[in-house]
């Protein structure tokens, strides 16, 4: 950003060096948290735990489903990438009619799904908290960058829009057509990640009942991981062709 540090606050120049090492600060997190925690039975009950496995499953695929209608209708130039917040326009349509970060709505169902399918408190208490953590001051350095490059513009649809939780009677269908090339171009990766990962963890937690094959299916967990966080960084970085 171009912005004197002078006139940033402390929640701004936290959240611009969140949004620059964004990439790195989670996956050590999600990674100690699989090897020292262990998924639990929900309220020590077969049937319990199945139905909220479904459940955690199906979250995760609708935040999936809200990331697809984010970049299917989203114009080019109107997000940052990398490690700078940098846009060219406000972006107003789309899911941006409902909620001004739709994306980190999506990432939070995401990964809130998969939590709830592992089940365990430290678990969910730090991935959520991370999550509330880490938007917070992102979201608030780009509103700081938003209100001092667009002005009036973006103020007055920070005034009329919710930053997180949507306002569903505020959407519109865009006009802009959707780009299914865009989607499968970004997010196909993520989708074979959200398919494999909640089965792998089923498993898991079943195995754990028995002590059989736990430290295998541990470690196809953490490379799942591993291999999805570098190749996606990679990929959004240029890096590598997707």
């Amino acid at each position: 950003m171009n912005f004197k540090m002078e006139k940033q606050n402390w929640t701004v120049i936290i959240g611009n060096i969140l949004f620059k090492y964004r990439s790195y600060f989670f996956v050590p997190i999600l990674l100690l948290l699989i090897i020292f925690t262990r998924p639990q039975i929900s309220f020590d009950s077969k049937i319990a735990d199945i139905f909220f496995d479904i459940f955690g499953f199906i979250l995760a695929l609708f935040g999936f489903f809200i990331r697809v209608l984010v970049i299917g209708y989203k114009r080019p130039g109107t997000s940052g990438r990398g490690t700078n917040i940098d846009v060219k326009e406000v972006v107003t349509d789309g899911l941006y009619q409902v909620c001004r970060n739709p994306l980190y709505l999506a990432n939070f169902l995401m990964w809130l799904g998969l939590t709830i399918i592992w089940w365990e408190i430290y678990f969910f208490a730090v991935i959520v908290g991370f999550f509330a953590v880490e938007y917070f001051f992102i979201i608030k350095a780009e509103e700081s960058y938003l209100s001092n490059k667009f002005g009036a513009v973006y103020d007055d649809y920070k005034k009329s829009v919710p930053a997180f939780f949507p306002r569903i009677k505020n959407f519109r269908k865009p006009e802009r057509p959707f780009n299914w090339t865009k989607v499968l171009k970004n997010e196909t990766n993520l989708l074979l990640f959200i398919l494999i990962l909640p089965p792998l963890l089923y498993i898991y937690q079943n195995k754990l009942q028995s002590k059989a094959a736990v430290p295998l299916i541990l470690l196809e967990v953490i490379v799942l991981i591993l291999w999805f966080v570098i190749r996606h960084n990679l990929q959004y970085r240029g890096k590598i062709t997707k």
